[in-house]
């Protein structure tokens, strides 16, 4: 038997994770109950642990799981559709009992319409959708999306127009809307400020990772090649930006890293002297290697912005090279799939989602950046990239 507040804390969490796609918070969970601590918070979750209501991964703010909830063999109708866990055209004027297995396959069934004012997910394919991205993206069903490549507007290094954004809430719903396995990568760099960075990107990572669910897969390093013979007085030429790639779930949905492949300076050659040194610090013996002509491509990846993209591209203050977004489209998304840019920005994204056959939803709060992208897609889409 639960107490009447530990119900209450269970019936909350299984209803949010139905709406949002994912559990919250124990901060977000104590100012719903109007909690004084998070130990209380704590307390019942772990009470609702042991009695095999739900599963808690310690160290991660919403790996909470449900594993039984208080419905049983015959369930007050009208509690549910109250809750909003039936669709809205199911009403009733009394109470009426159902049993379990035939309520089962009404909620199986009603997923999207849980969540209020969801949008038909093929409306939006193959288009750019003009509005704030985070009121965009709450329109679009849990878990839609294969992957997200996008560049956010990141500390007014570039002016857009007078736009603001919240990297935190359009994390969020990046991460209801990807699938299990998908993806969200990120270009991004800090700005310096009085002689130091403003972490922009670190605390980035930290907050989509501790306080949204994501896992970071790994952080990729995008070199760039600045202008031969420049010189900064008072501080080292920034020649990277960060691409940090994370995941929802345990384990990416799809990947294939092959397209991705890069020569190897010795290709083709025998080298003697390899020995692999293990992770215990013995060193096996010494072999000839005979080098493959091409090697896996490490976390480094070189691009030359040197006559990348086209004049009607570089319309927008700001873009990435075209080769970005195609490469990890190749490794992250399968054929067919829906690729997510949240801030479309000159439509680089879209266009290589194009290019490789998979399916594309931009978004961009800038009319004049939408109609942009759009002129690009219809007048560059045919176009080969590489």
């Amino acid at each position: 038997m639960l107490t009447k507040k530990q119900k209450k804390i269970l019936d909350y969490i299984s209803k949010y994770i139905r709406i949002n796609g994912y559990a919250p918070t124990i901060e977000e969970t104590k100012k719903h109950f109007r909690l004084s601590s998070v130990a209380t918070v704590h307390e019942h979750l772990d009470i609702l642990n042991k009695k095999g209501y739900l599963r808690k991964e310690r160290g991660h703010h919403r790996a909470i799981e449900i594993i039984k909830s208080q419905i049983s063999n015959n369930i007050p109708y009208i509690g549910l559709v109250r809750a909003g866990y039936f669709p809205k055209d199911i009403t009733t004027s009394e109470t009426k009992l159902f049993p379990t297995d035939q309520l089962k396959n009404v909620l199986d069934n009603t997923e999207a319409e849980t969540i209020s004012d969801k949008t038909d997910l093929n409306s939006w394919i193959n288009t750019i959708q003009c509005m704030d991205c985070v009121e965009a993206m709450k329109k679009l069903p849990n878990n839609s999306i294969d992957l997200v490549v996008t560049s956010p507007p990141y500390d007014g290094i570039r002016k857009y127009n007078g736009f603001t954004y919240n990297l935190h809430n359009a994390g969020k719903e990046i991460y209801r809307v990807l699938k299990n396995g998908g993806l969200a990568v990120m270009v991004i760099q800090d700005q310096t400020k009085n002689f130091g960075k403003t972490l922009t990107t670190f605390r980035t990572i930290v907050d989509w990772c501790d306080g949204i669910g994501f896992k970071l897969f790994e952080t990729v390093i995008y070199k760039k090649y600045g202008a031969e013979g420049a010189w900064w007085n008072k501080r080292f030429r920034v020649d990277h930006e960060y691409m940090p790639v994370f995941l929802k779930g345990e384990r990416p949905q799809y990947f294939n890293k092959q397209p991705l492949k890069i020569p190897s300076k010795w290709g083709g050659q025998t080298l003697t002297g390899g020995a692999t040194r293990l992770t215990n610090g013995k060193t096996l013996k010494a072999r000839p290697i005979k080098i493959n002509p091409l090697k896996c491509r490490g976390t480094i990846w070189d691009y030359s912005t040197c006559g990348d993209g086209t004049r009607l591209k570089h319309q927008h203050p700001a873009t990435f090279p075209d080769k970005i977004p195609y490469d990890f489209i190749q490794c992250f998304c399968p054929e067919g799939g829906v690729v997510l840019d949240p801030f479309i920005g000159s439509g680089t994204t879209a266009l290589a989602a194009i290019q490789l056959n998979r399916d594309y939803i931009g978004i961009d709060i800038s009319t004049e950046y939408c109609d942009l992208t759009r002129k690009r897609i219809k007048e560059e889409a045919r176009r080969t990239l590489f």
